[in-house]
């Protein structure tokens, strides 16, 4: 392999399998870290040995230097985030590597704003929590709905999910965002709000249609979207039947083929006053999605060092969103990419 040298972190879980697999197939060196040595092994072995393994616990803060150093990119994929991102992160930057993530818990994502902002800006690095299937694809969308809008009322974001089978670093999460406060942007600022169990209704495009949907949904795109898009509050909604399903949290043995059959719609609304935009994307298997919108990413850091922006970053923030989007519908990450059409 010829390409730059990027870290998988939490290589051997379910997403960390996949991005390794597409990094190799898109020529890049890559190297598996994470906590478990002898798993890192297997995975290397299956991968034909084109690879290299550096072991690293997240309470070793040398071990995970040893591991960034020399990298172009970090790729963290081991959820949850709140226990692995701001350990592995900070390596990264230390070792003067750019850092993605998988991360969906909006409180992490937003104090990584806080925590590494400064010492990402002065290395000149980007590092962009959430370049996942969730945060990613609703920012970047966000973005391009809401050009040429200078003031928003709300920026609203929906979610319908059919067919999720979590894996075990996702239930963990799921449960850890269900029993916390969550992150809220109203009237313009941020805020812990109390969690509640009100739903309403929302109109998604055919063939969906009106569906009930969780209204208090802990989206983690709710730290990253008024970062970029003038709103005044943001909104998160979830398909309540997304988590009635039999199986959704029972799925821990099952097979990535088992996994994939996921089905998605994300909608994101931006209204201001009268005025209603709304843009969507659709597709299946939200694991696949969030590794290849990683694997996408860091190839663009890689092809332009340093990145146009530095810092810690929104994902719109550091790439082209209507670019991104479009490449990815190409890749056939997305079935269908649409936006601009108003309604009201």
């Amino acid at each position: 392999m010829t390409g730059p040298m990027i870290v998988v972190y939490g290589a051997t879980g379910h997403t960390g399998r996949m991005v390794a697999a597409a990094l190799l197939a898109a020529d890049h060196r890559v190297i598996l870290s994470g906590r478990n040595a002898s798993a890192l092994a297997g995975l290397a072995a299956e991968l034909d040995g084109h690879v290299e393994v550096r072991p690293a616990a997240l309470d070793d803060a040398a071990a995970l230097r040893a591991a960034a150093a020399g990298a172009a990119v970090v790729i963290n994929c081991a959820g949850p985030f709140a226990r692995s991102g701001l350990q592995v992160a900070s390596a990264a930057v230390a070792e003067g590597a750019h850092y993605l993530d998988h991360a969906a818990e909006a409180v992490y994502i937003n104090g990584l704003f806080d925590a590494l902002g400064g010492p990402a800006e002065e290395a000149g690095l980007a590092v962009v929590p959430g370049m996942s299937f969730y945060v990613a694809t609703a920012d970047l969308l966000a973005d391009v709905v809401s050009a040429g809008m200078n003031s928003l009322d709300t920026l609203t974001v929906a979610y319908a999910i059919n067919g999720w089978r979590m894996t075990p670093a996702s239930r963990t999460t799921a449960v850890q965002l269900t029993i916390a406060d969550r992150l809220g942007f109203t009237d313009g600022r941020f805020q812990l709000v109390s969690r509640d169990a009100r739903t309403t209704s929302f109109d998604f495009p055919a063939p969906l249609g009106t569906r009930t949907v969780m209204a208090d949904y802990p989206a983690g795109d709710v730290a990253t979207i008024p970062r970029h898009v003038p709103t005044r509050s943001v909104e998160a909604y979830m398909t309540a039947e997304t988590f009635q399903e039999d199986g959704v949290f029972t799925s821990d043995e099952l097979d990535a083929a088992a996994r994939a059959g996921s089905t998605f719609t994300v909608v994101v609304e931006a209204r201001a006053g009268d005025e209603l935009v709304t843009g969507y994307v659709r597709g299946r298997d939200i694991y696949r999605a969030g590794a290849l919108v990683s694997v996408a990413a860091a190839t663009r850091l890689t092809s332009v060092r340093p990145p146009v922006k530095s810092g810690v970053l929104a994902p719109a923030q550091a790439f082209d969103a209507e670019e991104l989007l479009g490449a990815l519908r190409d890749q056939g990450v997305f079935e269908a990419v649409s936006w601009g059409a108003g309604r009201s």
